[in-house]
């Protein structure tokens, strides 16, 4: 992109005094185009629309030849005609459409089959895999019951067989930790943004886990939290709030001098956290 219609813009709307050049506003323009950078603002992904269901596809489908048929009807009544057709289908009719949607559905959909399932707590496995089973033997009985006839058996296993429910977990979260440390790898720009969009609560705790996973580095402690580590003692029995504000009252009393040394530690550690970071990323280009 030139600079020219970004200066002629100015020019037209009387901001080409070089004073106003000079301040922020030409300065911020420039930034926002990617001309102080020499890289072009990034290209926003647009995530895909949700597909129509089957009522609608069938609208689509059929309203042109409606209108072809009753060219004077009013877009209301039209739509009528069409719900009461709708309505008046056999399952099998309607079957085309269903399936349309349910494939389109699918497709809109697969990048959530991406994301790693993790497994259910000891019990939840045990109730999970076990459930259909005590639902068939005790026929026509509420699920709160059946929980606790499951509870019940659960209660009633030896040690031994509750240690090999554990062994059994301890693999599915073996498995999963492996497809958290890995998720991203493969991921379209387009997948990353519709899971951004549909799952962000997910996505962020799924983050979580893999710096965790991946040795993310950790943040150094600041200056002042550095001189509270190292100043504890005589605070132990303070609440937090009492502590915190007795060290911040020494922290303000330190001398200057004192108080650098804990600074330029700090910064130390800063820049190497920095440098890690950037390591971490050049080893993991596509975690999320």
């Amino acid at each position: 992109m030139s600079l020219l219609p970004i200066i002629a813009r100015f020019s037209r709307a009387g901001l080409g005094h070089p004073l106003l050049l000079r301040q922020g506003i030409f300065a911020r323009m420039v930034i926002g185009h990617g001309f102080a950078t020499g890289k072009a603002k990034p290209a926003e992904v647009v995530v895909s629309k949700r597909p129509p269901n089957a009522y609608v596809m069938f609208l689509k489908e059929e309203r042109p030849n409606i209108v072809r048929l009753y060219p004077v009807l009013a877009p209301k009544e039209i739509m009528r005609i069409l719900s009461s057709r709708w309505k008046a289908m056999s399952d099998e009719e309607k079957k085309p459409y269903k399936d349309a949607s349910n494939e389109k559905m699918r497709i809109y959909n697969a990048p959530l089959a991406k994301l790693p399932k993790k497994p259910p707590g000891i019990f939840g496995l045990f109730v999970k895999e076990n459930f259909s089973t005590a639902e068939t033997l005790n026929p026509g009985a509420k699920v709160s019951d059946v929980m606790i006839e499951l509870s019940r058996e659960w209660n009633g296993l030896s040690d031994t067989e509750k240690e090999e429910w554990f062994q059994k977990r301890e693999k599915m979260m073996e498995d999963y930790n492996e497809e958290v440390k890995n998720f991203g790898k493969g991921l379209s720009a387009e997948e990353r943004a519709f899971l951004e969009e549909k799952q962000s609560v997910l996505l962020q705790k799924l983050k979580k886990e893999q710096r965790q996973l991946l040795g993310y580095p950790r943040r150094p402690p600041s200056a002042f939290i550095l001189f509270s580590q190292r100043n504890m003692s005589g605070f132990e029995e303070l609440t937090m709030t009492e502590r915190t504000k007795m060290l911040g009252k020494k922290w303000q009393e330190l001398p200057e001098s004192e108080k650098e040394e804990y600074l330029e530690e700090s910064r130390k550690a800063r820049k190497k956290y920095d440098e890690d970071i950037a390591e971490w990323m050049k080893n993991n280009p596509e975690v999320l």
